[in-house]
């Protein structure tokens, strides 16, 4: 993605760059909540094998057309390779990233080992620092960061990216565990966020090509994103699928205003020299936003889901019945724990008094009989 990138910054006018990385927004995006469909069906048919395999004929085809059709002018300069500063980057967002996971499974926020690797992410981090401010050719320039739209643009990406994967990895968890649907099914309830992105990313990369603004578009991706997340948080067992397929396409609008008009400012405000440097840190900072998004997002699930079925399950007899802990990450063993037994709650004389209703559940929880017990 990133060389792709770097090549509509290197062949493409400033004036409509816009254009085209809105043609790759919304493949990006497509492929983004495609992907969960298509492995949805291959899990469902041919095997989850192929989830890997059916990479191999796509990377052929896009190689045979790179050869065939892109031509690009060929100046060949002598480069030193960053190869420490990318051990340090590496090991650095390894560290991170394994506090964040292994937390969850083996050891708690303040466990030696956990604090261990969150100490050594951050002593990594300056060390990181420290050393690009000096090599010849680091792969992230720090000058770059006195840049306000870089330093804000990537901000923005990173902030993007959390909310990005998170949705797209946890919607389908969701939709899996809570309503039941089966993968191929889950993955056809994201459509709506496919169609929120392809209708804004390209009418955004045009109008940034006629207008020659773009500032407004993030904006209101940020607002839209905002909006979307909380809808989407307010989901319940009882939601509505009309209600999850509206916030999956303000979700999926948000998405098409922001990602790629961010890359498109960040490439406009900087040297052409700096072109693939500018280009790969918008992409990094998009991808650790995504990682660690997830990882978080994947911590508080698994904490609440164990919570709450303790508390479910409070006082019931140990057996067969009873969920373990590896529940929490297994999605066919969620839908077969049994339903705890509760009092009915009544929806007379108001919605507002049924305790499991929300404003998006409401209808399917009280509707059409708001006297009957939920």
């Amino acid at each position: 993605m990133l060389i792709a990138f770097a090549v509509i910054g290197d062949v493409i006018p400033p004036r409509e760059r816009g254009r085209y990385q809105g043609y790759f927004g919304a493949v990006f995006g497509l492929s983004s909540v495609a992907g969960p469909l298509l492995g949805g069906w291959l899990t469902d048919g041919p095997g989850w094998r192929w989830i890997f395999y059916i990479n191999v004929p796509i990377g052929l085809a896009a190689l045979v057309a790179t050869s065939l059709a892109l031509e690009l002018p060929l100046q060949r300069r002598e480069h030193s390779i960053d190869y420490l500063g990318a051990a340090l980057i590496v090991a650095a967002v390894s560290s991170i990233l394994l506090y964040l996971d292994w937390r969850r499974q083996d050891f708690g926020w303040t466990e030696h080992y956990a604090l261990t690797l969150l100490g050594a992410a951050a002593w990594l981090t300056v060390l990181f620092v420290w050393w690009e401010c000096r090599t010849a050719e680091p792969i992230i320039p720090m000058r770059l960061f006195r840049n306000s739209v870089f330093s804000v643009g990537n901000a923005y990406t990173f902030i993007a990216g959390m909310a990005m994967f998170g949705a797209i990895i946890f919607l389908p968890v969701y939709l899996q565990a809570v309503k039941g649907y089966s993968p191929t099914r889950s993955g056809l309830a994201l459509l709506p966020v496919v169609l929120g992105i392809f209708s804004t990313a390209i009418t955004s990369g045009r109008l940034i090509v006629k207008t020659g603004r773009y500032k407004i578009y993030p904006i209101i991706g940020g607002l839209l994103l905002t909006f979307a997340v909380w809808m989407l948080a307010e989901l319940r067992v009882d939601s509505l699928y009309w209600f999850i397929g509206l916030g999956g396409y303000l979700f999926g609008a948000g998405l098409g205003f922001t990602m790629q008009t961010i890359m498109t400012a960040v490439q406009n405000s900087i040297e052409l020299r700096d072109m693939g440097a500018a280009t790969s840190a918008v992409t990094f900072f998009r991808s650790m936003g995504g990682a660690i998004g997830t990882a978080v997002f994947g911590a508080v699930l698994s904490n609440r889901l164990a919570h709450h079925l303790a508390v479910g399950f409070a006082g019931g007899p140990r057996g067969a019945g009873m969920p373990g802990g590896e529940v929490t990450g297994n999605i066919t063993a969620i839908q077969q724990i049994p339903i705890p037994r509760s009092r009915p709650r009544c929806c007379w004389p108001s919605p507002r008094r049924c305790t499991t209703c929300t404003w998006s559940g409401c209808l399917s929880c009280c509707w059409p009989s708001w006297w009957r017990c939920s």
